[in-house]
């Protein structure tokens, strides 16, 4: 470039310059980890019930329980779990379990059982001595060998066996066996008890795996014995 063609040159790069300069000074600063611990919205609920969280809780225990697969929650910040269920929910944060199970709580699930899980830790129950045992009386039942097997079904298709850690089926598939297609989760409804049956010990005898949804189903059925898998399959089958 000769110095006669520089004038011209200046002429084209100020401009230029001026608008970086305005662009430096519109762009906003980078988020920080700190900006990002409040809640992300606004939830429409009222008061944190904290009963009411237990029992919301009570089926997430068979993989948030000390002894399931997924993190602990006991103790985490509300905001935090509130954030957390609300991507979920929004599809923001991707994974196909706790899509499903999101998408099914309300403003006032995620509220009340973040606050329960934000609390303390439950006291241990005082120790009480045994009860002395009552004799049953002789049954005289004549039902059909089935129905205990179709009340055990029931129960742990639509509210898990806490105290073992089983989650109950209808957190992920829904009380009518529909699932959520959205999110990956399949309907149910309509299978044979043969097919569930043979679908859940797969599941059983599976290995880990490093998928989200089939990992979430080998955990989720791991607590269960063949009876107890037998009696979900014949439950399913009830479904339509």
């Amino acid at each position: 470039m000769n110095r006669r063609s520089l004038p011209a040159a200046l002429l084209l790069v100020t401009p230029l310059l001026a608008g970086v300069a305005a662009l430096a000074q519109t762009t906003p600063a980078p988020t920080t980890p700190a900006q990002t611990s409040a809640p992300a919205t606004t939830l429409k609920a009222g008061p944190a019930d904290l009963t009411r969280g237990e029992a919301i809780a009570a089926s997430c225990s068979g993989c948030h329980g000390p002894t399931g697969r997924a993190p602990v929650l006991k103790g985490e910040p509300a905001a935090q779990i509130q954030n957390a269920l609300l991507a979920f929910r929004s599809g923001t944060r991707r994974n196909g379990t706790m899509q499903g199970i999101a998408s099914r709580l309300s403003d006032q699930d995620i509220v009340d059982v973040a606050a329960f899980y934000a609390g303390p830790p439950a006291a241990p129950a005082p120790a009480t001595p045994p009860a002395a045992p009552t004799p049953a009386p002789p049954s005289t039942s004549t039902a059909a060998p089935t129905t205990a097997s179709g009340t055990l079904g029931r129960t742990l298709y639509l509210e898990g066996a806490p105290a073992r850690d089983v989650l109950a089926c209808a957190v992920c598939h829904g009380e009518d066996g529909r699932g959520a297609d959205a999110v990956g989760i399949p309907a149910i409804a309509g299978l044979s008890a043969a097919s569930v049956l043979e679908t859940l010990r797969a599941y059983h005898a599976m290995p880990p795996v490093g998928i989200a949804y089939p990992d979430a189903m080998r955990i989720a059925v791991k607590p269960l014995t063949d009876a107890d898998m037998t009696a979900i399959a014949q439950f399913v089958a009830t479904l339509k």
